[in-house]
């Protein structure tokens, strides 16, 4: 294929030695960039930093044989650390008994408890307080830091007020401090997990033996891998990317593109032509990236055909919530249609397993669930605080725990499927044909006191991956307030 002249222009960029940041929106060829790059200067060693495994292997396949490519993981991994990844699956329960979780805090008798933000006490039993320690484990593994502080305890609704934070840190930081010191040991009672390894090889602070670095889907990278690349002065170093997609702040991903052309002054190209719709899906897909005020701006392939509008039967629906995708799933085999879960069903079924427990009086660690007391705390919490809580919250009083699990088995492969459904987050990388936008993407209330409509720009980045899933018709009525909003907020 011959390159667009933003293509020719990034490997010249390459040829001039210079480190580099590329823009590339959805569809729009990053790939492909990244491959003649590497075609360009067989001589030198290159390393290609891919999102996942399966990115890694294709690169592996069509890379030419200069570029090495490999996840992050794959760059930190060492044989010794197989023989405990490879153990039996070991629960919150066993890991709060294995660590002695009440011997760390000093606990004789009755067991703890918090008074959540709806004024209830809230039981934490080690279980819990272990859950939410490893979750503290993993933030600060996705981190720069070098020490776990209690920045790194995740929010939990319920227990979001100053005092409920503050008594939830004095239980949680002991505890995830003694599970990372733990885990650092060969032989630690606590299972490895591949964030575990890497953390430990960022915090070596390795060299990587290659010319020049190519790093993938940088938008969405985690600051412990941004950090050890930002630290490779020998090597060249070329972060491709969409800001705009960045959609995983919340599990401690940032953009290592503002990251780059931060710390290194490097010049921020742009690649516009998107190969995978036509000019109708990409008017609805710049309109977003106007509101978050995006580097860029999408050009439709003449070439191909799209449509926006009403669809009847799309190939797939994409919700902003796993309660709103089970919903569609619920209605979907309802209806006698065959259909799939893009991921499975094993969140939504911890999540009605989660909802059963507060429904029977007992706590939970499930991460969206365990702030609260009781089921009924949840319904107050999702009335009076947290409007993304009211659809689980329909869905289990509507349906309830068992008749959700028993969905969630009833799904069937995407290849035998009639309807594919999928969360917007998990629909980054795909796309198909025919795509709806659910209704679940909420419009956001205006501002009591100025009346301004505010979107946070996460959400609206979301909705960008979301529209611009879709090749040939999109049907976004779902997301028409878009034109009631007035301003983003970070």
């Amino acid at each position: 294929m011959n390159p667009t002249i933003e293509q020719a222009e990034a490997v010249d960029a390459y040829g001039d030695g210079l480190d580099l940041v590329l823009q590339a929106g959805a569809g729009c060829g990053k790939s492909s960039t990244l491959k003649m790059i590497a075609r360009s200067d067989r001589r030198r060693r290159m390393t290609y930093v891919a999102y996942n495994a399966s990115i890694a292997a294709d690169a592996r396949r069509s890379f030419p044989s200069n570029c090495m490519a490999k996840t992050g993981h794959g760059l930190a991994f060492d044989p010794k650390y197989g023989a405990r990844l490879k153990r039996p699956r070991q629960t919150a329960h066993q890991a709060a008994q294995a660590l002695d979780v009440r011997s760390i805090l000093g606990i004789i008798g009755a067991t703890p408890s918090i008074r959540t933000d709806l004024g209830h006490q809230k039981a934490m039993t080690s279980k819990i307080i272990m859950r939410m320690a490893l979750d503290t484990v993993t933030r600060f593994c996705h981190s720069a830091d070098d020490e776990i502080t209690a920045r790194h305890i995740p929010h939990y609704d319920g227990l979001t007020k100053k005092q409920a934070r503050a008594e939830l840190e004095k239980l949680v930081e002991p505890v995830a401090r003694a599970a990372w010191e733990d885990l650092k040991q060969d032989d630690s009672v606590l299972n490895l997990n591949h964030d575990h390894y890497l953390k430990m090889w960022a915090l070596s602070r390795p060299t990587i033996p290659t010319d020049v670095v190519l790093l993938d889907e940088a938008q969405d990278t985690n600051d412990v891998l941004s950090a050890v690349l930002l630290a490779q002065e020998h090597a060249q170093r070329i972060a491709v990317g969409d800001s705009a997609q960045q959609i995983y702040g919340w599990r401690g991903a940032n953009d290592a593109l503002q990251k780059f052309i931060r710390e290194l002054g490097c010049p921020e190209l742009t690649l516009s032509q998107s190969f995978r719709f036509g000019p109708a899906i990409a008017a609805r897909a710049n309109i977003w990236l106007r509101l978050i005020n995006a580097p860029l701006r999408l050009t439709g392939w003449e070439a191909a055909e799209s449509t926006v509008g009403p669809l009847d039967s799309p190939d797939a629906i994409l919700c902003r919530t796993n309660a709103g995708a089970m919903g569609i799933v619920m209605e979907g085999l309802a209806a006698g249609r065959k259909v799939a879960l893009v991921g499975g069903g094993g969140d939504i079924k911890n999540l009605a397993w989660a909802a059963e427990a507060l429904q029977g009086g007992r706590p939970t660690d499930h991460p969206e669930l365990c702030g609260f007391a009781s089921w009924h705390d949840v319904r107050q919490y999702a009335a009076e605080e947290d409007g993304s809580l009211e659809v689980l919250v329909k869905l289990i009083d509507e349906h309830g725990p068992d008749r959700i699990v028993a969905a969630a088995d009833g799904l069937c492969s995407e290849a035998q499927a009639e309807l594919v459904v999928s969360t917007a987050h998990r629909s980054k990388g795909r796309e198909w044909p025919a795509v709806r936008i659910h209704a679940d993407f909420r419009a956001p209330k205006p501002d009591e006191d100025t009346g301004l409509v505010v979107l946070p720009r996460e959400e609206a980045r979301l909705a960008y991956v979301a529209v611009t899933r879709a090749r040939e018709q999109l049907d976004d009525t779902a997301l028409a307030w878009v034109r009631d909003v007035t301003a983003v907020s970070e």
